[in-house]
């Protein structure tokens, strides 16, 4: 009888105990330190921010799926996208007419890399992250 009791609260003792997905912060305030632009045949070379058009502090914001200009949200810089994480990494993706975005941020430490791409030509930015409050 015991057996029977055990056995029918075992699916019940499984969904407690089953993983749940881990949700990131609503948005993540980054500042960008580097910038490189990347071509073919002629490689990589570090320039301005304002020369790639790209923003010394931007904001994942993750509930959109949106990289945003400035730490406030503001305007859009491409179209919504992706969102992979588990407790270790944030992975953003997405595009707007021929160019892709990524953003990837170690958690841990906060250390985010990213790319903005289209044919030809790639700006590759490195920086640090943060959970917006």
């Amino acid at each position: 009888m015991r057996i029977l009791k055990i056995m029918a609260l075992a699916p019940f003792a499984a969904l407690a105990l089953a993983p749940v997905k881990a949700y990131a912060e609503p948005a993540y305030a980054c500042a960008v330190h580097e910038v490189f632009e990347c071509v073919a045949v002629s490689g990589c070379k570090r320039i301005r921010h304002e020369t790639a058009g790209i923003p010394p502090m931007v904001t994942l914001n993750v509930k959109q799926k949106n990289l945003f200009s400035g730490l406030f949200g503001g305007a859009a810089l491409l179209d919504n996208g992706d969102v992979y994480e588990d407790e270790n990494v944030l992975i953003m993706r997405g595009r707007k007419g021929l160019q892709t975005w990524t953003a990837v941020v170690e958690k841990p430490s906060g250390a985010m890399s990213g790319s903005i791409s289209q044919a030809g030509r790639t700006f590759a930015q490195f920086g640090t992250c943060e959970p917006s409050q």
